[in-house]
């Protein structure tokens, strides 16, 4: 089996090579790149998240412009391998079981583009260009709604209200695409909203929580925050991508209770191993769990500790039917 991953900052290995970003903003990038051999052959699919930290998106005289730069990158480094729409997805089913991965466009820490409702208007253009993972929140610093970051208890901002809408709205597209919200670096109030906007909007977009933002030990503790959050996350039918790795599961131990304990969680109704998957978080992890440091010990992980069903389902099936909803299957 090989990893479908719903988080990665593929980008985020050059960042000590090129003079965009700064390199002195990354001076960790040399000790995490080794994490990234074999991943390609690794992995038949993964999000390509392009994000920046706060201090980076900050200093950037025009925010969209380097996104756009960004974008051309990962187009670059996977020419002809993007699931962007159905087309795609005939080449990518047909694809050699050895062959490289393909990528899915994603962009983390829109808290740091939309800072206005001017902004909301530059979203079309994103979808246009095969965004299909938008992630609102990464940090404090932005006005759509509240993080993870301790003392940081806002909600829902009206703003990020507004960029929900304007989301839902590119899921009408003709050709079947439909952005995925993707939750991670919310806080519970915020969740909490979302999950009511959903509830009201009648919205079909897909949901993830692609990795390892929540506070993995409020559920393994059992404490009722960290429960009711991934209880209705669950019963919404929200994808939640665990990441080996600190911040996340300290390692394999932990990450197996993990998916024990969510999975004793119903999922629409049936608990199960469906709705889990993994966001590896390769370059952003402080610390890489052992002998979960690559996609491949991983996969070999899972495959040891599951059951063929619950190991598939984890590697690549629940994360596949995700990303196929969104470039339209």
């Amino acid at each position: 089996m090989r990893l479908i991953d719903l988080h990665l900052n593929w980008l985020r290995q050059y960042a000590t090579e090129t003079t965009e970003p700064d390199p002195a903003l990354y001076p960790e990038v040399a000790d995490r790149v080794g994490r990234l051999d074999g991943y390609l052959l690794g992995c038949t699919l993964s999000v390509l998240a392009i994000g920046r930290k706060p201090v980076d998106w900050t200093s950037q005289p025009d925010p969209w412009a380097a996104l756009g730069r960004m974008i051309a990158r990962c187009e670059a480094e996977f020419a002809g391998r993007l699931l962007r729409d159905p087309a795609d997805i005939e080449t990518w089913r047909a694809w050699p079981e050895d062959g490289m991965c393909w990528g899915v466009l994603g962009v983390g820490g829109l808290d740091f583009l939309i800072r206005s409702a001017a902004d909301l208007d530059r979203l079309p253009e994103l979808f246009e260009r095969g965004v299909r993972v938008f992630q609102p929140i990464a940090a404090t610093e932005g006005n759509l709604g509240g993080s993870m970051a301790p003392g940081d208890d806002r909600g829902l901002t009206e703003l990020g209200r507004a960029l929900l809408d304007r989301l839902a709205g590119l899921a009408n597209d003709p050709a079947g695409t439909r952005p995925v919200l993707d939750l991670a670096g919310m806080n519970a109030a915020t969740m909490t909203d979302v999950l009511k906007w959903l509830e009201t909007s009648g919205t079909a977009l897909p949901v993830a929580l692609s990795h390892g933002t929540i506070d993995y030990r409020s559920i393994l503790d059992g404490s009722a925050t960290g429960v009711r959050v991934v209880r209705n996350l669950r019963a919404r039918g929200v994808v939640i991508g665990l990441t080996p790795g600190l911040p996340g599961a300290e390692g394999p131990d932990e990450l197996k209770s993990l998916v024990d304990a969510i999975a004793a969680i119903p999922f629409e109704d049936e608990p199960g191993p469906e709705g889990i998957a993994i966001g590896s978080n390769l370059m952003g992890v402080d610390r890489s769990a052992p002998g979960l440091a690559s996609a491949r010990e991983m996969t070999r992980w899972i495959a040891k500790s599951f059951d063929r069903a619950t190991g598939a389902a984890i590697t690549s099936g629940n994360a596949g039917r995700l990303l196929l909803r969104a470039v339209g299957a």
